[in-house]
């Protein structure tokens, strides 16, 4: 498995030395398998919940209901330095886009959704 931290340092010095095409880079944490280069779905946002982590179970009548985002939410990589939290989830990602979107949306603190957001990288 690979460091987290490390990861993030490396890709933001990649993007710092112009080695990453893309614009605009997240922290992803979710269950679902992906690999490189594969493109990832919308979000769903949920503003009335107090905890971001407080999410309806994923294929739930609850969750289909909710607000559609136009990206991915992910942790903004610039702003990420939560390394110690244990996330409940199997994966990590680093996923990568042109387009930060939704920024009118009630984001939570370090947030950001982007347009068709690719993976660029798989933590574990």
């Amino acid at each position: 498995m690979k460091n987290l931290k490390e990861v993030v340092e490396r890709i933001i010095e990649q993007w710092e030395n112009d080695e990453i095409e893309y614009d605009v880079i997240g922290v992803r944490f979710e269950d679902k398998e992906r690999q490189v280069g594969d493109i990832c779905e919308r979000s769903r946002h949920n503003s009335d919940r107090e905890d971001e982590r407080e999410m309806p179970e994923y294929g739930t009548e609850e969750y289909e209901e909710m607000k559609l985002f136009d990206g991915t939410s992910a942790w903004n990589i610039h702003e990420f330095d939560d390394f110690d939290s244990e996330y409940d989830s199997y994966h990590c990602y680093i996923i990568a886009g042109n387009r930060d979107v939704n920024k009118d949306d009630d984001l939570d603190v370090g947030e950001v959704v982007i347009e068709d957001a690719v993976v660029i990288e798989v933590v574990y």
